[in-house]
C-alpha cells in the first residue's frame, strides 16, 4: 500500500457566513517522500454527501434543463443537490420532488462518486428512482429555472455519447444504471 499525504495544518482560506455551500482550504501537507507542500481543497455544502437522482419510468429517463452560471450554458442533467441531512435517501427524495415534482415508487442506490477528486472534497450518492407517469408541481426556489423532460433510453444514451449530456453526475448515473440493467 502506498503512503498517504499527511496534513500538517488545515488552513481555511475562504468561508462566507451568507453562503454555507462553499469553503476553500489551502492545506499544508507532507508528501510520502518527506517534502512539504500545499493542497487546495474545496468543501461543498455541510461536508455531507450530495445526492444525484436518475428518474426512470416507462417513458425513459427524466432530465432537467438548467442554466449553469459557472459554465455559462444550459445543461441537461439529473436532479441533484446538497441538503442539510446526513440521510442521502431522504435528501434524494426531497431533491427529486423539488426539481421534478416526482415521488419515487422505488429508490435504488447506485453507489457514490467523487466528481473531481483532485480538488473537491465531495462525495455524491447516486440513486435511480423508479417513478410513475404522474408528477406534482416542482417546488424548486425561484433561483432554479428548471425544465423537465422524459428522454427515451436511446435518446439519452445518444446524447451522452455525442456530448449533448456533459454533466459528470448524469453520465455516472446513466452508466451505473445501464451496467445494472435498470435502463
Amino acid at each position: 500500500m502506498r503512503s498517504k499525504i499527511r496534513t500538517i495544518r488545515e488552513q481555511l482560506a475562504y468561508s462566507d457566513p451568507d453562503n454555507p455551500w462553499l469553503r476553500l482550504y489551502f492545506d499544508h501537507v507532507e508528501f510520502p517522500d518527506g517534502t512539504r507542500g500545499r493542497h487546495n481543497r474545496i468543501v461543498e455544502g455541510t461536508g455531507d454527501s450530495g445526492v444525484a437522482i436518475l428518474p426512470i419510468s416507462s417513458r425513459g429517463v427524466g432530465l432537467v434543463l438548467q442554466y449553469r452560471y459557472v459554465i455559462s450554458d444550459h445543461v441537461w442533467e439529473i436532479p441533484r443537490g446538497y441538503g442539510d441531512s446526513a440521510d442521502p435517501a431522504r435528501e434524494a427524495r426531497r431533491e427529486l420532488l423539488e426539481e421534478t415534482g416526482l415521488q419515487p415508487l422505488e429508490l435504488i442506490d447506485l453507489g457514490s462518486i467523487h466528481p473531481n477528486s483532485g480538488v473537491l472534497a465531495t462525495r455524491v450518492e447516486l440513486f435511480a428512482a423508479k417513478c410513475g407517469p404522474t408528477r406534482a408541481k416542482p417546488t424548486a426556489d425561484g433561483h432554479e429555472q428548471l425544465e423537465f423532460k422524459w428522454f427515451s433510453i436511446e435518446a439519452a444514451m445518444t446524447a451522452a455519447e455525442t456530448d449533448k449530456i456533459s454533466d459528470a453526475m448524469t453520465l455516472s448515473a446513466l452508466l451505473r444504471a445501464r451496467l445494472r440493467r435498470l435502463i
